[in-house]
């Protein structure tokens, strides 16, 4: 295969793809698996391996060899590979995605979230965004390249891989660690690059629609804090109450932020946002000018939030226990903090300080610890991502940025294969899409995947066949 790649017949590809989302959709590989109630009351037991086996199913079918692998029974992956076809290939590129989701409150929905409903114009379902919609996107470019056939410089890797939304233990964590070859070639050299979830959406700011390209993600340094107290009759209150330590605990948490912080990424896209009033507030050491300014610049509370924690590392009590009987002064309680660390920050250092922040009143403990991580912002396949989004919306623009959750992409950083978020997406401007990360009612529009489809068989068509820009 050289010059421009075949031609692709888009409205068919594009409604096999929301077919294939559909069908991912009513798999209910939830995580953890095996909890009903986290499931809209179905048995989520072995989801994961379900959602593997239907991709595997789908590539096989189309003569594309594929397996699936399990850590543990249930907790299944699919890898494939389309291998390369000259002499001398380069490294991989690979395929990333995760066929987990995290669980519903089934009351709090419109529709089914298991239902894989399309009304008017739109897929409703949980995974329809995290990530699901990439998994049939990233499976329906294998499928268009199989099909096309011709010449491939570099083997292509299907990696759909189970347990992202808990650390990867059972999933790419997993694989990467035990079975390196997945992610390399014959000569076992790592994949060149690896295409993963959340970044290539449109944003609507000023006006202006961006693209953001996930050149890095913070860092996460997910942490216990325990405390201890007399347990007693509550009827005879006493001072050494663990609730009450564990609330003043987190409440000087909660009072004590993280100085903000510019890291290059989010500098050069602040800029190109045109908010660089946030990063001369931020260099000046006018946090109060900063943070007004992204008040008056972005429009989306959601959005507005996410570029705040760029800015910052951010410390979050998500979960708190003590105490089990109404009566029973509790002599003991523990809550979770989610720490998500910028660039360049020493997560020992920053625990050792929210230590020194709580005192005596609790002890704080890592559980997870994994570094932030960063991809050159001007490599190749960037700039294939940035032409393939501008050729296709010629009146946005497309960033380097960094996300503020985790993916998979920390643990392909551990065998140094740079992975970017594109996932390639159109929205309307009033599309509520980061708050639907995690949230109720999640949704894609048909029109998002008809966009995104077709950009991003171009960068890894080009990708694998060398047909780099410039």
């Amino acid at each position: 295969m050289t010059g421009a790649a075949p031609a692709v017949d888009w409205d068919q590809a594009s409604a096999e793809c929301v077919e294939h989302l559909r069908a991912l959709i009513r798999i209910p590989s939830v995580n953890p698996p095996g909890v009903a109630d986290a499931a809209a009351g179905m048995d989520s037991t072995g989801g994961e391996t379900a959602a593997a086996a239907y991709c595997a199913e789908v590539l096989t079918s189309a003569g594309v060899a594929a397996e699936v692998l399990e850590t543990i029974p249930g907790r299944g992956s699919c890898f494939a590979r389309l291998p390369a076809t000259v002499a001398d290939p380069e490294p991989p590129l690979v395929l990333l995605s995760h066929v987990d989701v995290v669980p519903v409150d089934v009351d709090s929905w419109s529709h089914d979230p298991f239902g894989g409903e399309l009304i008017d114009g739109v897929v409703w379902g949980r995974g329809a965004v995290d990530m699901k919609d990439m998994v049939a996107m990233e499976l329906s470019v294998m499928l268009a390249l199989a099909r096309a056939g011709g010449e491939r410089s570099r083997d292509l890797i299907f990696a759909a891989v189970a347990d992202e939304e808990a650390g990867g233990v059972f999933g790419a964590g997993h694989w990467a660690s035990e079975r390196p070859d997945l992610f390399s070639d014959a000569a076992g050299r790592p994949a060149a690059a690896a295409l993963n979830e959340v970044g290539g959406y449109s944003m609507t700011v000023r006006g202006r629609r961006v693209y953001g390209i996930q050149v890095a993600e913070k860092g996460i340094a997910w942490t216990r804090m325990h405390a201890s107290g007399t347990t007693g009759h509550g009827s005879m209150p006493n001072p050494d109450n663990a609730a009450l330590k564990l609330a003043e605990a987190v409440t000087r948490l909660a009072a004590a932020p993280q100085p903000a912080r510019l890291t290059p990424v989010v500098e050069r896209f602040l800029a190109a946002l045109g908010l660089t009033a946030v990063a001369d507030g931020i260099r000046s050491g006018d946090e109060a000018s900063a943070f007004a300014a992204l008040e008056a610049g972005v429009e989306d509370p959601v959005l507005r939030r996410s570029i705040a924690a760029m800015l910052r590392d951010t410390v979050t009590t998500t979960m708190i226990q003590a105490g089990k009987k109404m009566n029973v002064i509790p002599g003991s309680g523990e809550a979770q903090i989610d720490v998500r660390t910028l660039p360049g920050t020493d997560q020992h250092a920053l625990l050792a300080e929210m230590q020194a922040t709580v005192g005596t009143l609790a002890r704080v403990e890592p559980v997870i610890m994994l570094p932030a991580i960063e991809a050159a912002s001007d490599a190749p396949i960037v700039e294939l991502m940035r032409s393939a989004l501008l050729a296709a919306d010629p009146e946005a623009m497309a960033v380097p940025m960094m996300i503020t959750p985790g993916t998979d992409a920390k643990a392909l950083a551990r065998l140094a294969i740079p992975t970017y978020g594109f996932a390639p997406l159109l929205l309307a401007a009033d599309m509520p899409f980061l708050s639907l990360f995690h949230g109720h009612d999640e949704r894609v529009p048909v029109s998002a995947i008809e966009f995104g489809l077709p950009v991003l068989h171009e960068v890894v068509s080009r990708f694998v066949t060398r047909e780099m820009p410039g």
